[in-house]
């Protein structure tokens, strides 16, 4: 609990700094938004045409592609950056520098490093799912509100162990970018759709070797009552997050245990 009021309070104090150029601080939260925006009406051109995929229709696909996104940026808002950078540290040796402080080092780069841009998944999130809540039929309940909460929670916990996991592999080879991307803006995509579009083949990939499906379709599944798979699997999502987090966070470690310096 202290962590987490650590990362708040020094996150503040980073959006304060950056208020200081405040057009700059809108722009970069403005042009995620519109990026975004775009891809929505992308999804809104493809439902057109075709009216339903796999019994889902046009706001039940945008409540999943929307489940993605909102727990992605908050994920970002957080590692984005320190796992991005990890690579560039380790090249120049800066990345020395962080295991000569008496902290930490994984909160130590987490507390240094932000991207304000992030808060546009966030606001566009917040919005979409205002925008579907009144089509998609949802009974709320108690149990669902707090399950859609763990639900959220868990997914961020996934792509946060994601973007922890392949920055660690820069301990290794120092480049691991390119295994970054090819995760996120690879696989990540194909939980823009229901999972049971799929061949079974991508379906295991994406529930039990990289299981983005946690992500949005196991908790949208349950929510939607589109009774596809079985319930462990829906029940199971918002624990598969922590599971992988604590998972991504000892392999961080493990890699700094086997980290030697570049001799730079």
């Amino acid at each position: 609990m202290q962590t987490a009021k650590l990362i708040v309070r020094f996150f503040i104090i980073y959006l304060k700094s950056k208020m200081e150029y405040r057009f700059s601080f809108y722009m970069d939260i403005g042009i995620n938004i519109f990026t975004y925006f775009i891809n929505y009406l992308g999804l809104w051109v493809v439902l057109l045409k075709f009216q339903e995929i796999k019994g889902w229709e046009f706001y039940d696909i945008l409540w999943l592609y929307n489940l993605n996104l909102f727990s992605y940026g908050i994920a970002c808002l957080i590692f984005w950056t320190p796992m991005r950078s990890l690579e560039s540290m380790i090249s120049d040796g800066s990345f020395d520098l962080i295991l000569t402080k008496p902290m930490n080092p994984f909160l130590n780069m987490i507390l240094k490093q932000s991207y304000h841009g992030f808060l546009g998944h966030i606001f566009l999130g917040i919005f979409i799912f205002v925008i579907c809540s009144p089509h998609i039929g949802i009974n709320w309940s108690i149990t669902k509100v707090i399950y859609f909460l763990l639900a959220i929670f868990g997914a961020t916990c996934i792509h946060s162990a994601i973007l922890v996991g392949t920055g660690a592999v820069s301990f290794w080879t120092v480049k691991s970018n390119s295994v970054m991307n090819a995760v996120i803006y690879g696989v990540r995509n194909f939980i823009d759709y229901p999972l049971s579009i799929y061949s079974k083949s991508i379906k295991f990939m994406l529930t039990f070797i990289i299981p983005y499906a946690f992500v949005n379709y196991y908790p949208a599944a349950y929510l939607l009552n589109k009774n596809e798979t079985s319930s462990y699997l829906y029940l199971g999502a918002p624990a598969i997050g922590i599971v992988m987090f604590i998972i991504a966070y000892l392999f961080w470690f493990t890699g700094i245990r086997s980290y030697k310096g570049t001799g730079s």
